[in-house]
């Protein structure tokens, strides 16, 4: 169960920032910085003050992978916490050390 939940969680993870990255890059395509109705550009995204101009389907797509991102970012956390399939938990539970300042000398 832990390994299937260990391989599912790094997909999603892999998943959220190849769909991010995706997103992301419609900021750094040669798109255009004013409305082309003739070409169907008119819908807007905002790069750092400048717009820049983006069909109806590259608007879904850059919306739809930002929502995709948030979605498998949110499932590798639930299976995280609900499984644990690195262990983490067992790592939490190892005895605190003392800190190297705290020699217990004195009164």
């Amino acid at each position: 169960m832990k390994n299937t939940a260990k391989v599912i969680g790094i997909i999603c993870v892999a998943g959220c920032f190849a769909s991010f990255f995706f997103g992301i890059s419609f900021y750094y395509r040669d798109l255009p910085d004013r409305p082309q109705p003739e070409l169907g550009r008119i819908y807007p995204i905002n790069n750092h003050g400048f717009p820049l101009y983006l069909t109806k389907q590259e608007e879904l797509e850059q919306t739809w992978s930002f929502v995709l991102a948030g979605v498998l970012a949110v499932s590798a956390g639930i299976i995280d916490r609900l499984f644990d399939p690195f262990d983490r938990h067992n790592l939490e539970m190892l005895p605190k050390r003392r800190a190297p300042w705290n020699h217990r000398w004195g009164p």
